[in-house]
């Protein structure tokens, strides 16, 4: 790292500025920027307050790296909501190393604020302390460490993203918490890279992942079948009364639009009009423009792929795109009653399936299997020999609620 290569000279520059100046305390701070990188490679928010619990003087130590223009502040921060990102200049953004701490003064400090900011996000995963024990038991094998190596070598800000998350799990850096915009259960295992997931130990035993295939596309069926069984899921009352009162006309666009969700064709049926069109896309690129179709603004995107893939499903799918554009409404408002809302919608609808009914129901039937979630699917061991009992208790459930089968695969070490 460049920082590593400088760092006589920037010590040099700062123990006259702070009192007590620590190496230690430099260089937890440098770490901890560079571990709350998020899972996209974007900088996560940090709170001063909490960087002054972990390191004695932290606050100081960050205001001296800015201020020598090794570490950057971006957004803004807002009490209650939001705090700054902080990242590394273009200078010294260079892949990162990982160095041993053996301050134990400092890792005992760094021990207590964890401790501390577990039980503040308690209240928030009431309900969950099966799923938090698991959690807690993870390991990670060394062989992450050449499989980053060898995977993301050119790729500065993507290596150090999954180093870093593959690190927090070395060090037994758990975190965890439910937000309370769409019920979403955060972790480890949520911000780390589906490259790793081969080498996560619970208890030891190894972890296979099942997975809801086009979990959002799938669904959104609900709402073209039955949108009042979901309202009880919105904050806004209005939104609830629409869903209510939303009749959807079963028009043939409608039938095709679920038959290829669920026979998993859909991205590839876009794939194939979007080709008759001359808009040649792969399936990766072809789940990018869907989610924009889906989500964006109810309005004619100005980027040129968008709007013709836009238009390509308005055309394909015109009662489908009516019927969504209702659910996404207007522009203003905040994220529960502008056009965020269908999203957050989709997403409250996930977790609450994969949370309090698919989670709940493996914990009470299958005592003692290792189940975790990753949003739409869930990590189990494959010791237990429980993998296709779980597979069968999510078929069955998320086909009693929205009313088909969803295409599930199983990733990992089988």
């Amino acid at each position: 790292m460049k920082i590593n290569q400088n760092i006589s000279i920037i010590e040099d520059l700062l123990r006259p500025e702070i009192k007590g100046y620590s190496t230690d305390n430099l260089n937890e701070v440098i770490s901890i920027v560079a571990s709350q990188t998020r899972k996209d490679g974007k900088p996560a928010q940090l709170q001063i307050a909490y960087i002054k619990k972990l390191v004695p003087q932290g606050d100081k130590y960050l205001k001296a790296l800015i201020d020598l223009q090794i570490i950057q502040r971006s957004g803004n921060a807002i009490k209650g909501k939001s705090s700054y990102q902080y990242s590394f200049t273009p200078e010294y953004l260079s892949k990162f190393i990982t160095l041993p701490l053996n301050n134990q003064k400092l890792i005992n400090r760094i021990m207590k604020a964890h401790e501390q900011k577990n039980k503040v996000v308690s209240n928030s995963i009431k309900g969950y302390s099966e799923q938090v024990k698991y959690l807690k038991l993870i390991t990670i094998d060394k062989g992450f460490n050449d499989f980053i190596d060898a995977t993301y070598s050119m790729e500065t800000e993507k290596y150090n993203s999954v180093l870093a998350s593959a690190t927090r799990l070395e060090n037994n850096d758990i975190f965890y918490s439910v937000d309370s915009t769409a019920g979403r259960f955060h972790s480890n295992l949520t911000n780390s890279a589906k490259g790793l997931r081969i080498f996560l130990r619970i208890n030891g035993e190894p972890l296979v992942n099942i997975d809801i295939k086009n979990s959002q596309p799938f669904i959104s069926i609900l709402l073209l079948l039955n949108p009042a069984k979901v309202a009880f899921l919105t904050k806004n009352k209005a939104f609830a009364l629409l869903l209510q009162t939303l009749k959807v006309p079963q028009n043939k666009d409608v039938s095709k639009y679920i038959s290829l969700v669920v026979n998993g064709l859909f991205y590839e049926y876009l794939m194939t009009e979007f080709s008759k069109e001359g808009l040649q896309l792969s399936r990766s690129e072809t789940k990018v423009q869907v989610l924009r179709i889906l989500f964006a603004r109810n309005r004619m995107p100005k980027d040129e792929t968008n709007r013709k893939a836009r238009q390509i499903f308005i055309d394909r799918f015109p009662t489908v795109h009516r019927v969504f554009s209702k659910i996404r409404g207007h522009e203003k408002g905040d994220q529960f009653t502008n056009f965020k809302r269908f999203a957050i919608l989709l997403q409250r609808i996930e977790s609450h399936l994969m949370l309090k009914v698919i989670l709940k129901r493996i914990y009470k039937e299958l005592s003692g299997t290792i189940a975790v979630t990753i949003h739409d699917s869930i990590m189990t061991g494959i010791l237990s020999n429980n993998v296709e009992a779980v597979r069968k208790i999510m078929s069955d459930e998320m086909a009693s609620f929205v009313g088909f089968r969803p295409q599930i695969k199983v990733e990992g070490n089988i």
